[in-house]
């Protein structure tokens, strides 16, 4: 008689058999972790062993962190065509930083106009200025993008110019005979002879030098005036302004309209509103055109 199968000895055989299968998974499993222990154990050492940073990458990167490289603001753009002015500028960072720093940390107006362009025009500006805007001397840590911009008579750039608190600034600044730097304080500011709120509520009779974007709005040839939209940086009143085509002294402005449909351009004009034109009581008169964008040139070198 033929004896029974022995299922017990079957059984335990396929046991054993998962058992070493588990035991080859687990092998391997743990084959990975080690190999992967490894690997990230030498990179730490190889990171431990690497030299440090040198300081003008530390810069670099700290200015990556504070603000993403960016181009001109596109107002600008449109006043200051990005040529050779300072000639070498990447080479004259520190000379220039170090103006700046003098610059935004004065504690006196006196010390500011040691380095600002213009400083013996500028000196009532800025003392008015302050009497009606609170004084914040900043801390200078670092420059951003340096441009060069292109302007007869002047060796003239754009820099950014980053601070210890607060948001980085761009500069227009000028190179002096003397190799001194200077910052432009009114464009910096947006100097006007008054604040734009004043302005729209006391509707001054007198021609008032403000900065302004403005937009072209429409050109009338039959009765020879050119409409504007003008405002204050900041602010979101705008207003309707007109000039005479035909006067001598706005041909610069009237050039520039020439050039094609623009918007948000900052021009620094003469402005005010007119008594004799009941029919445009709720616009201003643009009496002249004093700037560059919001830069004031005055001759230097040919």
């Amino acid at each position: 008689m033929t004896p029974a199968p022995d299922k017990p000895r079957s059984s335990r055989n396929r046991r054993r058999d998962k058992s070493y299968h588990l035991m080859k998974l687990l092998a391997g499993a743990v084959s990975i972790v080690v190999i992967i222990a490894v690997i990230f154990n030498a990179f730490i050492h190889w990171l431990e062993r690497s030299p440090p940073l040198q300081p003008e990458y530390q810069e670099k990167k700290l200015l990556s962190f504070l603000k993403p490289t960016q181009k001109m603001p596109e107002p600008m753009e449109a006043a200051l065509p990005l040529l050779p002015g300072i000639a070498e500028i990447e080479q004259k960072r520190p000379q220039i930083q170090a103006a700046m720093r003098s610059f935004f940390g004065a504690s006196t107006v006196e010390e500011k106009l040691t380095f600002s362009r213009d400083p013996d025009r500028v000196r009532p500006l800025m003392k008015d200025y302050f009497l009606r805007h609170p004084w914040h001397p900043q801390t200078v840590i670092a420059l951003g993008n340096c441009l060069s911009v292109e302007e007869k008579g002047h060796r003239l750039g754009y820099v950014q110019v980053m601070f210890a608190q607060g948001e980085p600034t761009s500069v227009i600044v000028e190179e002096m005979t003397d190799g001194q730097f200077c910052a432009d304080w009114e464009s910096l500011i947006r100097y006007s002879e008054m604040d734009w709120g004043d302005f729209l509520s006391q509707k001054p009779k007198k021609p008032t030098l403000m900065r302004v974007i403005a937009s072209q709005v429409r050109s009338s040839p039959d009765t020879g005036y050119d409409w504007l939209e003008i405002k204050s940086p900041g602010h979101e009143e705008v207003l309707q302004a007109y000039f005479d085509r035909r006067a001598p002294d706005l041909q610069p402005l009237l050039e520039q309209l020439q050039l094609g449909d623009w918007k948000n351009v900052p021009l620094t004009l003469r402005v005010c509103y007119s008594e004799s034109n009941k029919a445009k009581a709720d616009a201003v008169c643009i009496i002249g055109i004093e700037g560059k964008g919001w830069l004031i040139l005055t001759k230097r070198r040919s």
